[in-house]
């Protein structure tokens, strides 16, 4: 594919391209490159039009100071939660990702962000629990079926020789055919459940990706031995979870504080940085154990860093370029010089 000018890749093509084994690399990377100072956020960090009902539009971006790429984020979301609407067909993406070259200035990639965002919101999870979870973990707990817990389950299928997801979700018919298709396209054990507690029975992972505004799942479901994973945009887990938990982990203390979950116990004074076991970068690095029992009940709050989002869709934009995946939107650039003689440039000559 020609590289004079912006690339359009749509969720196909981003399907077609994305590896998922190398997102979970180069979101790991990602997370290290924030805690060693490599990334360059925008000011303020978020962008946001947040009216009280419909949809809120939110920018977040940054630039990579291991890569000339910068980029932001633009996204919709329902005010009360969720990023559907079942009233009526889609008319293009919810979520878009825009890459630009530092060095130029110039657009490079436009990309339709929905399934290169659940990758990454997953690979982040593997990562994690990768390093706090139990190395035999074989029971997964799969809270909510959208496109984050699709990508989620083959993704920690790599990592863990997991041999049953239990699936739950706000409506039967969303959970029985998550774990149809995502059992049948990655041959799977994925069963569905009625309820989070029966889920979370014996698990020893638990993933919640979920748009709940109302805390579901109780501390006193959480067996010995757990690790848990919360990506929701809003609180997900009882307070007590927070506290009770033996390690209580972020991958940002800096920008997670920022969860409105977050803030209201930080307000309240319920939670405090003291409470903070670590930042997952810091276990990355061995700063600080990570699991020291096979007993240890850990929870890990994630906002998920857009700097992971920008790294790998520099990845996908020069993989495309690569295997020519991808609509080129060339652009013209006219030469206008002025010569004596010449008249007067005007605005038409653009």
């Amino acid at each position: 594919m020609d590289s004079k000018g912006i690339v359009y890749l749509s969720n196909e093509d981003v399907k077609r391209i994305l590896d998922l084994g190398r997102a979970v690399e180069i979101t790991e990377q990602a997370l290290r490159d924030h805690s060693e100072g490599r990334v360059i956020w925008s000011t303020p960090e978020d962008l946001a039009i947040k009216p009280e009902t419909g949809w809120q539009s939110w920018v977040t971006g940054c630039a990579l100071s291991t890569q000339p790429v910068a980029g932001f984020r633009i996204r919709s979301i329902k005010a009360a939660g969720g990023s559907r609407d079942a009233s009526r067909p889609p008319r293009g993406p919810r979520r878009i990702l825009i890459l630009s070259d530092r060095e130029g200035g110039e657009i490079l990639a436009i990309m339709d962000e929905d399934w290169c965002h659940a990758v990454r919101t997953a690979a982040a999870a593997t990562v994690a629990c990768r390093v706090l979870a139990r190395k035999d973990s074989s029971i997964m707990a799969m809270l909510g079926a959208g496109d984050t817990a699709r990508a989620a389950v083959p993704v920690m299928a790599r990592a863990f020789p997991l041999k049953e997801i239990r699936v739950t979700s706000r409506t039967p018919e969303s959970r029985h055919s998550y774990a149809k298709e995502v059992g049948a396209a990655y041959g799977l054990n994925v069963r569905p459940v009625e309820s989070t507690e029966e889920a979370l029975k014996g698990a020893d992972i638990a993933i919640s990706a979920t748009t709940t505004s109302t805390p579901f799942v109780k501390d006193s479901w959480l067996g010995a031995g757990i690790t848990v994973y919360s990506i929701g945009k809003h609180q997900e887990m009882e307070s007590a979870v927070y506290k009770n938990a033996d390690k209580f982990v972020v991958d940002s203390w800096e920008h997670c504080k920022n969860k409105s979950d977050m803030q209201r116990m930080l307000k309240e004074n319920f939670l405090g940085e003291k409470d903070l076991y670590a930042e997952l970068p810091e276990l990355l690095a061995g700063k600080k154990p990570a699991r020291q029992s096979e007993s240890e009940r850990i929870f890990i709050r994630a906002i998920g860093l857009v700097n992971q989002d920008i790294a790998l869709a520099d990845w996908i934009y020069r993989r495309a370029l690569k295997s020519g995946v991808g609509t080129s939107l060339p652009y013209r650039i006219r030469s206008v010089e002025r010569r004596r003689g010449d008249r007067p440039f005007a605005p038409t000559d653009l």
